[in-house]
């Protein structure tokens, strides 16, 4: 069996794609060798091929601290066994320790998809309405003074009546 961990530099990845390199493991801890994360040059196909190269290298255990959850589907999908690191201060030994890792066995695990946190987010801004008091601007619309709004007039009182200004919706 072969481990392989999400790799920055010299240390685990804080996300699984997003990692430089994948280090492979033997079980006794030895490493057996490297390889760059497909992601560089394949764009879109980076799942894909990266589970090619994880098949090809035999591995069978993914080690990571973070992963989305549609690349956690997609590892899961493919027979391996994800383990999240439960510690992100931990020395090279304990990486490789089963010990400091909580498997990870459904996709709804992984992190939600950065591109339906923000579809999620619109469709909410897009039922907000000036007379609900949550639009963009308003103070119901947990965005508080930090954040102004569009700039455009925000209910009959204005930029900040926190009244909303429902062009959102």
């Amino acid at each position: 069996m072969t481990i392989v961990i999400a790799m920055i530099q010299d240390r685990p990845a804080g996300h699984f794609m997003k990692a430089e390199h994948f280090a492979l493991f033997d079980d006794d801890g030895q490493a057996l060798a490297q390889f760059a994360n497909p992601r560089v040059t394949e764009g879109c196909g980076a799942k894909n091929a990266l589970i090619a190269m994880l098949k090809a290298n035999q591995v069978t255990r993914v080690v990571t601290r973070h992963i989305g959850e549609h690349a956690l589907a997609g590892l899961l999908d493919a027979g391996l066994h994800v383990y999240q690191l439960t510690n992100g201060r931990l020395n090279p030994t304990q990486w490789l320790s089963p010990a400091y890792w909580q498997p990870l066995t459904d996709a709804s695990q992984g992190r939600p998809a950065l591109q339906q946190m923000k579809q999620q987010s619109q469709l909410r801004k897009g039922a907000c309405r000036a007379d609900r008091m949550c639009g963009c601007g308003s103070k119901r619309s947990g965005l508080g003074s930090a954040y102004r709004g569009c700039g455009k007039r925000q209910g009959k009182d204005g930029r900040d009546s926190g009244q909303g200004c429902g062009c959102h919706g």
